[in-house]
């Protein structure tokens, strides 16, 4: 660690970069003009109400009174400290009425949410079309058979955040020590298609399958090589026989590789379709580096028409985690460890009804203050956060919902085990995702339960570079290869170490002393002023006592690669009328001392388009 004087602890040299390459996926890809394949917005003008209502569900309802709102939504704006649960807890309704143009006349039509608070009903013109448990991750419907295509139609949700201990996380919000809120609080989109169509992967429920997976071997400085397997879903009225073709764009838009190859999909039926690129004068994606390629999908038939397509971000690299030897990024030792922070997606006053922009521009604040992973506390996060982790350089450690909770009733593991296969297949091309987190979070779950968890995520990316942790003192945790441990833990048993494992420090930073009063170095609101916050500035960076800190982790040996603060934002619980204070930055996102002493560590980089987490600064840390 660099040696700081906290009088003089660093300054931001620059504005935060604009990058040109900002864009956010939709419905889990990208647009590819003249493939026939339509994303459109469902985010405004939706009629709502909270609390519950006899006959929402049905086409003919009188919402005309109802309030109207656009997605994400969050039920209510909320104090500015919205801790305590204060919030709303229970049944909302939404409604919003919507007509279809000519041109999706014979389309196949899906609603695909991006997730929805708590347990959801979906209806389309009075017909359910979806049930889902759980508001982390995509509820999709079909409603090609249920919609007008020449009248008027509604989409009707009903949502319920209220306890409910029989999905994840389960336990109760006034014993939790963080908010989710209600609502529909991602985006929503009507996805239209050919009837012969690339597969939505949590919609289609196939094992390590269902739309594009793609992943990487023989990955060097020289070459590397891309590897895929598109499934493809034929609901037209006759057998199809095309071509499938793949298009690898560097960030210059040139060519890098090409490939195409004959199909053949009889009606009714379903396929998956292997293929390979390879790639010379590979331009490899890290934190410091990361470039993305587009990769364009497309499906011609036998006249040479376009029949489907879109395209991914994709960035080429190769994950290894050798034990005692510690981690290794595209064949090579990382060069440092890895200092990161957790992060919750609660925004002060509008809950967890983040936009998408605002998703991006805590990424950047983050890469700004030179972290280079973020663990997402504690559930998957919204896709344009993953996106921008892309796009940043943030490796990310995946976590599925869960925290201090576990429930006896098969039901319950049941959406655990469907929460881990949706996150896989929602992220797996993601080249920020570093490590799976398929556990729950602290808590007391069987032993089978950690082995089960583990050979899912195995079971959905059966490739190269797929790692999952755990905790080393949980249970189970003899299945995992990364494990979570503190170096003091390490330190003080060394007879307990194993060489065959790498170690992480899943959360470090919060020092509470009386946890009813939650005295502690490390909370310290902005408002209290320059004295408290260098306090929490000092105790970060390397207090005198003994307690993990930046100093501690960057002084361990390789087999220990970093660690993730807790936390990078101040942010909203349940079970304590205060919020917690122990972020580098407040709800509002503006930054504490601490803020600044992680960026004074940040490397010096001048050899790179990608100017986000490095350069020289200065900060005064006194407000005179």
């Amino acid at each position: 660690m660099k040696r700081i004087i906290l009088a003089l602890a660093g300054m931001m040299a620059a504005v935060l970069p604009a990058f040109s390459t900002a864009e956010y996926s939709m419905a889990g890809f990208f647009p590819l003009d003249g493939t026939g394949r339509i994303v459109a917005s469902m985010n405004p003008a939706w009629r709502f109400h909270r609390g519950d209502v006899s006959g929402a569900d049905c086409k003919a309802f009188a919402d005309s009174a109802w309030e109207v709102v656009s997605l994400p939504h969050g039920v209510e704006i909320l104090p500015s400290e919205a801790s305590g649960c204060v919030n709303y807890q229970g049944p909302v309704w939404y409604r919003k009425h919507f007509s279809l143009p000519d041109s999706l006349s014979d389309k196949k039509l899906f609603l695909h949410f991006e997730a929805i608070m708590g347990k959801s009903r979906v209806w389309v013109n009075g017909k359910e079309v979806a049930r889902h448990y759980g508001g982390y991750l995509p509820v999709v419907a079909d409603i090609t058979d249920v919609v007008d295509r020449e009248g008027d139609n509604v989409i009707a949700v009903m949502t319920d955040n209220s306890d409910d201990p029989s999905y994840p996380p389960g336990k109760p919000q006034d014993m939790l020590d963080f908010a989710y809120f209600g609502g529909i609080y991602r985006d929503c989109w009507l996805v239209a298609h050919d009837r012969l169509h690339i597969t939505d992967p949590n919609y289609e429920n196939v094992v390590a399958g269902g739309g594009l997976a793609v992943w990487y071997d023989n990955v060097g400085e020289s070459k590397a090589d891309v590897n895929t397997r598109l499934h493809i879903r034929n609901e037209a009225r006759t057998d199809f026989s095309g071509r499938l073709e793949y298009i690898l764009i560097d960030a210059a838009g040139d060519t890098a590789a090409m490939t195409q190859g004959n199909i053949k999909v009889a009606k009714g039926k379903a396929t998956s379709i292997s293929s390979k690129l390879n790639v010379d004068n590979a331009r490899l994606w890290s934190p410091r580096s990361p470039h993305l390629y587009n990769l364009h999908v497309r499906i011609y038939d036998r006249k040479g028409s376009v029949v489907d397509g879109y395209r991914r971000r994709i960035g080429i690299r190769s994950l290894e985690f050798r034990g005692k030897d510690g981690f290794y990024l595209n064949g090579e030792p990382y060069a440092e460890p890895l200092i990161g922070a957790n992060r919750h997606q609660d925004y002060a006053l509008v809950g967890n009804a983040v936009s998408n922009s605002a998703h991006r521009r805590d990424a950047l604040k983050l890469k700004n203050a030179g972290l280079n992973v973020i663990r997402n506390a504690h559930c998957p996060q919204d896709p344009a956060f993953m996106d921008a982790c892309d796009e940043l350089g943030l490796l990310v450690i995946d976590n599925t919902p869960g925290w201090q909770f576990w429930n006896d009733a098969p039901e319950f593991g049941r959406r655990v085990f469907s929460d881990i296969r949706n996150l896989v297949r929602r992220d797996r091309n993601h080249p920020s995702v570093w490590l799976w987190e398929p556990i729950l979070n602290e808590t007391w779950y069987p032993s089978d339960f950690a082995a089960r968890a583990r050979a899912t995520v195995d079971e959905e990316y059966p490739w190269p570079g797929c790692y999952s942790a755990s905790d080393s003192e949980a249970r189970g945790s003899d299945n995992f290869p990364i494990w979570f441990a503190h170096p003091r833990s390490m330190s003080d048993a060394p007879d307990k170490i194993d060489s065959t494992r790498t170690y992480f420090t899943r959360e470090w930073g919060d020092n509470v002393d009386d946890w009813s009063s939650h005295n502690s170095p490390s909370r310290v609101s902005r408002s209290w002023g320059e004295e408290p916050m260098r306090i929490q500035a000092r105790h970060y960076s390397c207090p005198p006592y003994n307690v993990t800190s930046y100093e501690s982790l960057m002084s361990q040996p390789r087999q220990h690669v970093g660690g993730c603060l807790w936390h990078s934002f101040d942010h909203q619980r349940g079970y304590h009328p205060d919020p917690f204070y122990g972020g580098i930055m407040d709800a509002f996102r503006q930054p504490k001392y601490s803020y600044y002493m992680f960026m004074s560590q940040r490397p010096v980089q001048t050899d790179s388009v990608y100017a986000a987490g490095t350069g020289p600064m200065v900060w005064i840390a006194h407000e005179m």
